[in-house]
């Protein structure tokens, strides 16, 4: 699976997780100060993302996860590492 499908997935699970950000958001943006994300819709997409990745994000990795674009390189790499 390449970045660009797993960006796809990233932000259809970001849509159901915070459906006030818009579709088309910069994928640099980051969920907290730029498209104001709460912290329970970051929650819910990280869950989400485990599950439909079939992988686990560990507690100390939470901080690196401030954008769809460094969620689609942790997802990413996760995958090769699998």
């Amino acid at each position: 699976m390449n970045k660009q499908e797993i960006l796809a997935i990233v932000r259809e699970q970001l849509a159901v997780a915070a459906p006030d950000v818009p579709a088309d958001a910069d994928e640099t943006a980051e969920f907290r100060h730029d498209l104001e994300v709460d912290s329970l819709a970051i929650l819910e997409l990280v869950a989400r993302l485990e599950y439909r990745f079939n992988v686990a994000v560990p507690d100390e990795d939470w901080p690196r996860l401030t954008s769809m674009a460094a969620v689609v390189d942790y997802i990413a790499d996760s995958l090769v590492v699998s």
